[in-house]
């Protein structure tokens, strides 16, 4: 029961859940709600560059909008010389506490991966992308229904501003080029990758095989199959630039790796695959249309609304977005629709 000290009028805080180089963490309740929450808190003594991580995880945080992202309640110093953020807390465990008293099955492991990338995509999409920088275990947070969160953005960076020169992240999962301060969100690409290799062989990244700089995932998970483990290698490919660039790409490769219907005798599967296809077409091409007239109007909208332009245009963008997702999702199923079982 949270007995500690009342932050805001609003929450009591409550035991310490953890304890990190920049902050520690303190779980909370909000009184009128009896609500459960997260404070983290940094003291201003700990350091400029803690305090200017702190400012940052409470910009990026106050902006980010997503089920699987903890929205931050609030934002205050308090007593004098403490800065708090008060956060939802994600429903679950963690995947390194988890994994402690289980192993997780192939399935459920593509199952996190999936779920990962789709929140990597919404930070990816937005304008300037946004980046972790810290993915790993410990801070992906699994429900008993399967839905997964993304905590601790005290290392969030906007590719817009720069990573700067603090080594931020943790070594096994932290991309080569985050030694040099570097940061895209291709980097958390590789580290969403180096958490499913850590979860699926049992070690951390550190101690997996290696082929030069490359994890050696043939020599180190031989059952899994080839196709989820080529995903895996891609993502865990040192060079940024030959490691897939957007999350997106890494669904559809995932959904490469397991081509429809191939269960299915023929030539009912031929016949499945190809309504699939035609469903797919179709709605890309509308997805697609739906998108490029968004684009048209928003910048029609901006050459006669003078000083309005950037806000009209903005918000037919957004709009605009959500088809374009639309277009790709459907280009993906397409893609596997025409897609081979690997032999």
């Amino acid at each position: 029961m949270a007995e500690g000290p009342l932050l805001g009028g609003r929450w009591r805080l409550g035991p310490r859940l953890g304890k990190g180089a920049q902050a520690e963490t303190y779980l909370a309740t909000e009184v009128a709600r009896r609500q459960e929450v997260v404070v983290k808190r940094v003291r201003l003594g700990a350091g400029w560059k803690s305090f200017e991580l702190h400012e940052r995880e409470a910009k990026v945080l106050g902006q980010l909008r997503h089920a699987g992202v903890p929205r931050l309640h609030a934002a205050l110093e308090e007593p004098p010389g403490m800065f708090n953020l008060v956060m939802q807390r994600m429903p679950g465990d963690n995947l390194r506490d988890l994994t402690k008293r289980r192993r997780l099955s192939e399935n459920e492991l593509r199952d996190v991966l999936i779920r990962g990338l789709e929140i990597l995509d919404y930070l990816a999409t937005r304008s300037p992308p946004v980046v972790h920088r810290d993915i790993k275990p410990a801070n992906l947070v699994r429900d008993t229904d399967g839905t997964l969160s993304l905590v601790d953005f005290g290392g969030v960076a906007d590719v817009g501003e720069g990573a700067g020169s603090t080594l931020v992240g943790t070594y096994g999962y932290m991309a080569p080029e985050q030694l040099h301060g570097q940061a895209t969100p291709a980097t958390d690409l590789y580290a969403l990758g180096a958490t499913i290799v850590a979860l699926a062989g049992g070690v951390e990244p550190e101690d997996v095989p290696r082929k030069g700089l490359k994890m050696d995932l043939a020599r180190h998970l031989p059952s899994m199959p080839a196709g989820f483990r080529k995903v895996l290698e891609a993502m865990t490919e040192p060079d940024p630039e030959k490691r897939p660039q957007r999350p997106r790409a890494v669904v559809a490769a995932i959904a490469l790796a397991r081509p429809l219907f191939t269960d299915m005798p023929e030539p009912l599967g031929a016949l499945l695959r190809l309504s699939v296809l035609g469903i797919a077409l179709g709605g890309w091409a509308g997805m697609a249309l739906t998108a490029w007239t968004l684009q048209l109007i928003g910048w029609t909208a901006g050459i006669f609304t003078g000083g309005k332009r950037s806000t009209a245009r903005r918000m037919t963008g957004d709009v605009a977005e959500i088809f374009v997702d639309g277009r790709d999702g459907f280009g993906d199923l397409a893609r596997r629709a025409v897609a081979r079982k690997k032999r």
